[in-house]
């Protein structure tokens, strides 16, 4: 992979596209590769594209996240705004109505309540008062779009 990357570096190229480049990687590697990608970005006018269904990749390198699943675009976000827009809600099931649950990409129920990822924050707290707020994860978030749907 080092050679491959290398290799693709030395055309100077502004743009890379890579598919699934740190697939299969053990997470040393995979962190020396992240690096050498990052530096290549900050060189002016460099930009990288590529596949990943590792999520910590982009947690580390992703200005720009598109979710595509089955062909069909979910969303394309700027990951600090896809960040700053999505929260974790953490709450008691008895609170959820079938308007509630709208506002929601996706709920999961367990005996000891719901937890769900929303981008409708003042809405829920305006319509469930008793509820813990988390900043989710760039992988909750998908998962959220994935299993919930478009919303």
């Amino acid at each position: 992979m080092k050679f491959a990357l290398t290799l693709a570096l030395s055309h100077e190229a502004d743009l890379l596209i890579m598919d699934e480049p740190t697939s299969g990687l053990d997470p040393l590697i995979r962190n020396q590769f992240m690096n050498i990608l990052t530096d290549y970005m900050k060189q002016g006018g460099k930009s990288v594209f590529f596949s990943t269904h590792i999520t910590s990749d982009l947690d580390k390198i992703a200005d720009m996240i598109i979710l595509i699943n089955n062909g069909k675009i979910l969303f394309e976000e700027e990951k600090d705004t896809l960040m700053d827009t999505h929260r974790l809600v953490k709450g008691d099931s008895k609170d959820l109505t079938v308007e509630t649950r709208k506002l929601f990409l996706n709920i999961q129920e367990t005996g000891f309540g719901f937890m769900g990822i929303t981008n409708k924050l003042s809405q829920v707290q305006e319509s469930i008062k008793d509820i813990l707020v988390e900043r989710p994860s760039i992988e909750d978030i998908m998962l959220g779009y994935v299993e919930g749907g478009e919303k």
